[in-house]
This record gives C-alpha cells, sequence and structure tokens, in this order.
C-alpha cells in the first residue's frame, strides 16, 4: 500500500481519496518520520556532523508531523477559496501517504554523508543533487493528492499544494530577517 503511490500515484491516490483513511495516512507519516529519524542520525555519525546534526535528526519526525498537519490546514483553506468544501480529514489521509518518498531523501543524506569517505567532495556533491529530484516528488505527489481529493484542475491543485511550501518560505524568510536585525543590534 505504501509503495502504491509512488508506482501508480494518480490510481492510487484517488483510490485513497474514495476511502480515506486516516489511519493509514497518519501511520505513513509517523514510519516516515521514525526511518528518516534512523538515517538521519546514521548520517550524523558517519559525517560527523556534531551535536546540531544530531538535534536536527531527532527533531525530524516532529516537523514531518507538523507539517502534515499544517499543510492539510492551509491546502484546505486553499480550497475553500477556490469554492470547494474543505476536506481536510480526508487530504491528511490522502496526503499522508505520498510521505515516504521521503525517507529515500533520508537515504541519501546518509549516501552522501559516507560518500566524503569513499570519494571525496565530488561525490558527495554528486549524491546530494539527487534530493532535488525526490523532493521535486514528494511536491508532485502532494499536488496529485490534491486533485484526487479536491477534484481540481491539473494547475489549480499544482497551485494549492504549493500553499505549505509558499508558508514555510515565508517564515524562514522572517525568521532570518529578523535574526539579522538582532544580530546587526548586537543583541545576538
Amino acid at each position: 500500500m505504501i509503495a502504491l503511490p509512488v508506482i501508480h500515484p494518480r490510481r492510487a491516490l484517488s483510490a485513497a481519496a474514495a476511502r480515506p483513511s486516516g489511519a493509514a495516512g497518519a501511520t505513513a507519516v509517523v514510519i516516515t518520520g521514525v526511518l528518516s529519524l534512523g538515517l538521519e542520525l546514521s548520517a550524523a555519525v558517519v559525517g560527523n556532523g556534531g551535536s546540531a546534526a544530531v538535534i536536527l535528526s531527532i527533531a525530524v519526525p516532529v516537523m514531518l508531523v507538523v507539517f502534515w498537519l499544517a499543510s492539510g490546514l492551509l491546502v484546505s483553506a486553499g480550497a475553500r477559496l477556490m469554492g470547494r468544501a474543505p476536506q481536510r480529514r480526508a487530504l491528511l489521509a490522502v496526503s499522508g501517504l505520498t510521505f515516504p518518498v521521503l525517507v529515500l531523501y533520508a537515504a541519501i543524506a546518509l549516501v552522501q554523508a559516507a560518500s566524503l569517505h569513499w570519494g571525496g567532495d565530488a561525490l558527495s556533491i554528486g549524491v546530494g543533487l539527487l534530493a532535488f529530484p525526490v523532493v521535486c516528488w514528494f511536491v508532485a505527489l502532494n499536488a496529485v493528492a490534491v486533485r484526487a481529493v479536491y477534484d481540481l484542475p491539473a494547475l489549480s491543485a499544482v497551485a494549492i499544494a504549493l500553499i505549505p511550501y509558499a508558508a514555510l518560505s515565508g517564515a524562514l524568510l522572517l525568521l532570518v530577517v529578523v535574526l539579522s536585525a538582532l544580530h546587526a543590534a548586537g543583541v545576538v
């Protein structure tokens, strides 16, 4: 069931939208978080990442759950703006099934950390570039999930699926501006 959204995304996510299971979506997110935690911790140890890398690795499962829940709220709000009735539970059930793709992202981080020992910086950079298509695939799967739940045209589904990423980018930009101002003032 977990591999189906990767192999046949439209069919699998449409079937999941027809019979949404919140437990299946939540389980997929939690399993992704646990597997990513193990891979990220391994990458921190192999790559001598230090305590900051370990702390970030431990935070990965929580960050995935928070992102999943926040994206459900934001996408439902976007769907409401497009005249669709909010279906947050169905969206969470279906979009949760897209998260296992992120285990591959964590596996790439581990291979990238190990590649520093095998082939140096060039191999590490080459392996790291593989993470970009994985993230793009995750975003595309989320757009397919939105389309399956809300029965929207493809471009509208993509636009709504990108709302959480825009919000995250805005929050990070605001954090950088605030920290920069505090640093310039000598507070941090």
